[in-house]
């Protein structure tokens, strides 16, 4: 792709993979910085988060709860997907805070079997819950256009996510809701934006997940903005109206994948047998995109899901760094399983050739480079140099 061509998480053009001393993150990572010690701004933020009055922080999460209960409405709103961390948010909000939650879910349309058992397990936990499905067909035009143009099958999903949970805080009038992570806290970012502890529209238009785009800036004359009106975000006025209150609970308590799932797993969570992508095989449960979605990383930026897993576990201290470069240089390249490969496009009415002559165009050539048998290479990869691009669709 030409430079100006690349997508908005191309802004910050990297032509040599560099790699943090502390973990296995590469630099093409949007948002993440490096020290002039080689410190990646994710482990460093992990190292300033064992150093938060964690007490202090629970006390202001233990107002704000105090403050918005209400005997005659929900108090708050908490979306969920039914993973392992929603349903560990919904455990804290519920049976640790006391607080009475409306759960509200952006159903995907390519929900897996286990993603459905899971969001039982939440319901009956013995909540309210509302399972929301957006108009299928505006969806379904979204994901393909997104997919093709900017090589990224799940905007849409998280348009939804983002854009349809304020507007059950309007329509209920319940102005607090509960998100789990702030993903800048956790996977790296400016200081400055690893403490926020509220979201708003600029702290959305700044994540690259979403291109830096509004759900009316994809609509032209095929894609009316009426077929995703559900992914539109409210106005200031109508979000003020109501106090709206949108709050990360990872800043307010530590934050830990593993930890969230050991307690999801009391109610009744199921994870897979063994991962799909990454080295969890408690995530990534309920949606097929996701995966797909997962991959575009590899081709883009030269790293994958377990990249991501083994330095959360580094940083954790559940991991040395030699233990996650043997991961990543066996299974980081996984492509998604031919399943979802297929499920996928006959999801967007195309071929298989056309997904992979996608997939292929958003190589960033960059860091990639062919050998002389003609085999892609990550140029620097930190799991070997010049190892051709031959990973199968699933663990061995």
């Amino acid at each position: 792709m030409q430079a100006d061509k690349l997508p908005r998480e191309h802004a910050r053009r990297i032509m040599e993979l560099k790699y943090c001393v502390k973990c296995v993150m590469p630099n093409t990572r949007p948002k993440l910085s490096f020290n002039k010690d080689g410190v990646c701004s994710a482990c460093i933020g992990a190292e300033e988060n064992k150093r938060i009055d964690w007490k202090s922080r629970e006390k202001e999460l233990a107002k704000i709860f105090d403050k918005h209960r209400s005997k005659t409405k929900y108090d708050c709103i908490v979306p969920v997907s039914g993973g392992k961390d929603s349903i560990y948010q919904v455990h804290v909000v519920k049976n640790v805070y006391n607080m009475n939650p409306l759960c509200v879910t952006y159903r995907s349309d390519t929900r897996t079997k286990i993603g459905e058992h899971n969001i039982q397990v939440l319901r009956n936990m013995g909540v309210d819950h509302i399972d929301f499905t957006p108009n299928p067909i505006g969806f379904r035009k979204l994901c393909k256009k997104t997919f093709e143009e900017v090589g990224d099958c799940s905007i849409a999903d998280h348009l939804a996510i983002w854009g349809s949970i304020p507007k059950f805080s309007i329509a209920f009038n319940i102005p607090l809701v509960i998100y789990g992570e702030n993903p800048d806290m956790e996977y790296g970012a400016d200081r400055s934006e690893r403490e926020i502890s509220t979201i708003n529209r600029n702290w959305l238009k700044n994540q690259p997940i979403l291109k830096g785009r509004t759900a009316e800036d994809w609509c032209d004359k095929d894609l009316k903005v009426e077929e995703i009106r559900a992914l539109t975000y409210p106005s200031h006025k109508e979000l003020d109206k109501i106090g709206y209150t949108p709050i990360f609970l990872g800043y307010y308590l530590p934050w830990d994948v593993k930890q969230n799932f050991l307690i999801a797993k009391t109610y009744g969570f199921m994870e897979r047998q063994r991962p799909i992508m990454g080295i969890y095989r408690y995530a990534d449960l309920d949606c097929i995109r996701i995966v797909i979605h997962h991959y575009f990383k590899w081709l883009k930026f030269g790293f994958n899901k377990v990249t991501d897993n083994a330095c959360n576990e580094i940083r954790k201290g559940r991991m040395t760094r030699d233990e996650a470069i043997r991961l990543v240089r066996e299974n980081d390249g996984l492509k998604p399983p031919k399943e979802y490969i297929m499920q996928f496009c006959n999801y967007i009415g195309i071929t298989e050739k056309h997904y992979w002559d996608v997939m292929e165009r958003f190589r960033n050539k960059d860091i990639w480079k062919k050998d002389k048998s003609g085999e892609w290479y990550l140029e620097g990869w930190i799991g070997g140099e010049k190892m051709p691009d031959n990973f199968q669709h699933e663990w061995p």
